[in-house]
């Protein structure tokens, strides 16, 4: 998947996550796009790997493209390694930035296991790289299927982006489904230990 489409699916998804954890804010946003953009930096001609060629192309030799970043391991490396940044530097404002990286790590795992090449979770358990998708719902990087998804995708941040505007996001998530999820994402920031 092209970094422009990981980064429209998962603001599709992210923006009312996080409108319902009461963390929509700019440094949040920023955040789950970087998470999303970050499992790519295995590969030179990414997003990600144009910006930062020495550890693109190191990751590249050592890991392969969708190896040890598209993986669990690698998603708690990031999210341990940016919990150690937060409390070193970060502003209180920005306290729930690690996790919010780890959700768009992980959104990127997700979207790319719905690819035909899939993802291998458990590397480096394991060599079985899980397709989501199985043999009917996948898409191809660059092709019309991935096309279609990010138009999609595209038009539900445009949506969420004018709920937001007016003051609507919640209507999104209404009623036991918005409380679900708001306790839901509670209940991973304990979990991480994220809750001051």
């Amino acid at each position: 998947m092209q970094y422009k489409t990981h980064l429209a699916v998962s603001l599709a998804v992210g923006i009312p996550l996080m409108s319902c954890a009461g963390d929509l804010n700019f440094p949040n946003a920023m955040a789950l796009c970087a998470g999303t953009l970050l499992p790519d930096i295995d590969h030179p001609g990414s997003y990600m790997g144009k910006r930062n060629k020495f550890i693109s192309k190191v990751a590249n030799k050592t890991l392969g493209h969708r190896g040890g970043t598209h993986s669990l391991l690698f998603a708690a490396m990031v999210y341990a390694f940016f919990v150690w940044i937060r409390n070193l530097y970060f502003a209180q404002a920005a306290y729930f930035v690690p996790f919010w990286i780890l959700c768009g790590y992980l959104m990127h795992l997700s979207e790319d296991s719905f690819s035909k090449e899939g993802v291998n979770w458990l590397w480096p358990l394991t060599k079985h790289k899980a397709k989501s998708g199985g043999k009917f719902a996948y898409y191809s990087t660059g092709k019309l299927s991935e096309v279609l998804i990010f138009l999609a995708a595209g038009c539900v941040v445009l949506l969420e982006l004018k709920l937001a505007y007016d003051g609507n996001l919640k209507s999104l998530t209404p009623g036991r489904t918005g409380e679900f999820l708001k306790h839901s994402i509670e209940f991973l920031k304990r979990v991480l230990c994220l809750k001051t």
